[in-house]
C-alpha cells in the first residue's frame, strides 16, 4: 500500500536528514579552520561547542596579514578575508591626510582587544591584498598602478603564546619620558620584542633606557617623516603630535630582527691589535695629571697583516683616501673577525691627533673593556648595498626552510635616503624583499632614521638575526620578520563528548578570558556598572548585555546569567569581590 502523499499545508514536524552539530568535534573543527574570523565571530554565538571550538582555534592561530589600500576598504575588503582568526596586534602607516577621525573610524572595524600602533609617514611601502608590491608615491617594478593619497598600510596579526601590549609617550606631557615609560609598563622584566615609531628629539635616549632594561631584547623601528603618531588601545585612539608609540612582546615571540646597509671592504683585510696597541683616553689632554679618567678607550696602533705595526690614524687616513666620496665606517670585532664587524661612523669624536689615535666605543657585553680584536675600514656604496641585503634575506630564507619555519609577515623601516636616486631603481628594499619571499606580507615606511641593533660586516648567516645593543642609524633598511616554528596538526579534546563535558570545557574556556589593560573605557564607571560582583549579579540581562556590548563582547545563546556576569567581571578589572 502506497504511504499517503503529505499535503502542501501539512504542519507536521519533519525529522531533518542532517545535523551539522551530530559531526565529531575533529570534523567541525577542521570546517571552522577554513572560515575567515568574521565568519568564525558568528559560528562562536551558535553554541557552546561551537564557542569551545573557535576558542581552541584562537588559542592555537599564528598569522600575520598586510594590505596597502584605501582607507575606507582596507579593513573589510582587503584584509578581513585574510584573517583567520581575531587579531591582537596592528601596525598602521597611513599618509598626512589622514585624520584621526579617519583612524578612529577605522579602529571600530577591528576587535575591542587589538593594540596598534602607528603613524602618518611620507612614503609607505609594502604588498596590497593581492600580493603586488607598492609604494603610495610612485609605481614599483611589481606593481601595476599607483596609490592614492588616501591609503593606510595596515598589518594585522595574532600571535597567542606571545603577550602583546602596546605604549605611548606623549612629549607634550609634564611627566618625563622615562616616567611615563614606567607608567606604561615598558620598563617591567620579561619583554622581548619592541617595535618602535617616533617623533621625539630624544628617540636616542629612549632606545637606551629601552634596551638597558632589556638587555637581551630585540628593538626595532624608525622615526616617522609625518606629523602624527597614534595609539589604539581598547578601542580608543590617541594621538601624538610629538613622542613614542610602541609594541612590546613577550613570551614565546615569534618577531626576529635585523639590520642592513651594505660595506665595501678597504684595504687588503683586518688591522690586528693587542693590549700594547690600547690606552685609556683622557678628558683633558695635558695638565699635571694627564686629565680626567674616561671610560673609553684609545687604540693607537694596529698592525697588518704582514707584520707591519702603525698608527692607528693613519690606518684610517689610507682607508679614507681609499673611500673617496662615499664616507668611512670602521669595524671592530672580538678575535679575528670570523663573527663580523660592528660598524661605526668615523666622525671627528674618534680622531685624538695628539696621540694619532682612534676612541674606540665599549666593547659590547658584561665587560666594556677591549683587550684584543680586529679592525677594518669599510665604505659602502650602492652595489654594496644591494649585495648585503640580498645575501642576508636569502640566508633567512635558507635557514627558515632548513629548520621548517614560516615566515608569515614582516615589517621594514628604510632610510629616506635608500630611494631610486641612489639605488638607480624604486623601492629597492622592499621589492629585493617581495622577490625573495613571494607570498610573505609586508609593510614598510622610509624613515627619517631607523632604529634596531647593530650594524655588521662580513658575518656568517648565523648572525642575520640580533638582540641588544640598539641605536639610532642611518642609511640602514630594517626589518622584523614574524618566523612561526612548524606545529603539530590541531586536534579537539572534545572527540566524543557528551553535554558535560561540553559544559565544562565551554565554563574553562571562559575563564580564561584576558582582562583588558585598565582605562576610563573598561572601568565599572566608565560603562555605569556597580562596583561590586554582588551588585553586578542584581542587574538584569538587558543591562549585563549592553555592558558587554560597550566592551565589544557577545553574549552565546545559551549563557546562563553568571555567565554574562563572569564575562564582564574578566574585562573590568576594578570590580570588587563580597
Amino acid at each position: 500500500m502506497e504511504p499517503a502523499a503529505m499535503e502542501p499545508n501539512d504542519t507536521a514536524e519533519v525529522e531533518p536528514a542532517f545535523n551539522l552539530l551530530d559531526l565529531d568535534p575533529e570534523l567541525l573543527l577542521a570546517a571552522l579552520e577554513g572560515l575567515a574570523a568574521r565568519d568564525q565571530a558568528r559560528a562562536r554565538l551558535a553554541c557552546k561547542l561551537l564557542y569551545v571550538l573557535i576558542d581552541e582555534i584562537s588559542r592555537t592561530t599564528t598569522f600575520m596579514t598586510s594590505a596597502l589600500g584605501p582607507l575606507k576598504s582596507v579593513v573589510k575588503s582587503d584584509l578581513a578575508p585574510h584573517l583567520e582568526a581575531a587579531p591582537t596586534l596592528g601596525i598602521c602607516f597611513s599618509r598626512d591626510e589622514c585624520e584621526q577621525s579617519d583612524i578612529a573610524t577605522l579602529a571600530k572595524e577591528l576587535p575591542y582587544h587589538l593594540e596598534m600602533i602607528g603613524g602618518h609617514m611620507s612614503v609607505v611601502a609594502g604588498t596590497d591584498a593581492s600580493g603586488q608590491l607598492v609604494q603610495t608615491n610612485t609605481v614599483c617594478p611589481h606593481a601595476q598602478r599607483t596609490m592614492d593619497d588616501n591609503m593606510v598600510g595596515l598589518s594585522l596579526g595574532r600571535f597567542p603564546e606571545a603577550t602583546v601590549r602596546s605604549f605611548a609617550v606623549d612629549a607634550s606631557q609634564r611627566e618625563s619620558w622615562h616616567a611615563q615609560l614606567e607608567a606604561e609598563g615598558a620598563l617591567e622584566e620579561g619583554w622581548k620584542v619592541f617595535v618602535l615609531v617616533a617623533r621625539h628629539r630624544r628617540v636616542g635616549e629612549i632606545v637606551e633606557c629601552l634596551q638597558a632594561a632589556h638587555p637581551a631584547a630585540a628593538i626595532i623601528g624608525g622615526i616617522a617623516s609625518g606629523d602624527a603618531l597614534y595609539r589604539t588601545r581598547a578601542g580608543v585612539v590617541t594621538k601624538l603630535d610629538e613622542g613614542v608609540v610602541g609594541l612590546m612582546l613577550k613570551g614565546s615571540v615569534p618577531l626576529a630582527a635585523f639590520v642592513s646597509r651594505g660595506a665595501r671592504g678597504l684595504g687588503e683585510g683586518p688591522f690586528s691589535f693587542g693590549p700594547d696597541d690600547l690606552a685609556p683616553l683622557r678628558r683633558f689632554d695635558g695638565g699635571a695629571d694627564g686629565g680626567a679618567a674616561d671610560p673609553r678607550q684609545m687604540l693607537t696602533h694596529v698592525t697588518r697583516s704582514n707584520g707591519e705595526r702603525l698608527p692607528a690614524l693613519r690606518a684610517a687616513i689610507e682607508g679614507l683616501n681609499e673611500a673617496a666620496q662615499s664616507g668611512l665606517t670602521f669595524g671592530l670585532a672580538d678575535g679575528d673577525g670570523d663573527g663580523g664587524f660592528e660598524l661605526t661612523g668615523l666622525g671627528n669624536e674618534h680622531v685624538v691627533q695628539s696621540h694619532h689615535a682612534l676612541v674606540l666605543p665599549p666593547r659590547r657585553g658584561d665587560d666594556p673593556t677591549w683587550e684584543r680584536g680586529a679592525l677594518r675600514f669599510y665604505s659602502f656604496d650602492p652595489e654594496s648595498c644591494k649585495l648585503d641585503l640580498t645575501t642576508r634575506l636569502h640566508a633567512v630564507k635558507a635557514a627558515a626552510e632548513a629548520r621548517g619555519d614560516t615566515i608569515v609577515g614582516a615589517v621594514m623601516f628604510t632610510c629616506s635616503g635608500r630611494t631610486h636616486h641612489f639605488f638607480g631603481e624604486a623601492a629597492f628594499d622592499a621589492g629585493t624583499f617581495n622577490k625573495i619571499f613571494t607570498d610573505v606580507p609586508l609593510i614598510g615606511m622610509y624613515a627619517g632614521g631607523e632604529i634596531g641593533p647593530p650594524l655588521l660586516a662580513d658575518a656568517p648567516p648565523s648572525r642575520a638575526f640580533q638582540v641588544g645593543g640598539a641605536s639610532m642609524h642611518g642609511f640602514t633598511a630594517i626589518f622584523g620578520l614574524f618566523i612561526v616554528p612548524p606545529r603539530p596538526p590541531r586536534a579537539s579534546q572534545l572527540a566524543f563528548a557528551d553535554d558535560d563535558a561540553v559544559a565544562a570545557a565551554y565554563a574553562e574556556a571562559r575563564s580564561r578570558t584576558e582582562p583588558i589593560p585598565p582605562d576610563a573605557a573598561s572601568s565599572s564607571a566608565g560603562l555605569g556598572l556597580p562596583k561590586s560582583l554582588r551588585e553586578l549579579r542584581s542587574l538584569p540581562v538587558k543591562a549585563l548585555k549592553a555592558a558587554m556590548a560597550k566592551l565589544g563582547l557577545v553574549a552565546v545563546p545559551g549563557s546562563e546569567k553568571e555567565d554574562l556576569v563572569l564575562e564582564i567581571a574578566n574585562h573590568v578589572p576594578d570590580l570588587q569581590e563580597d
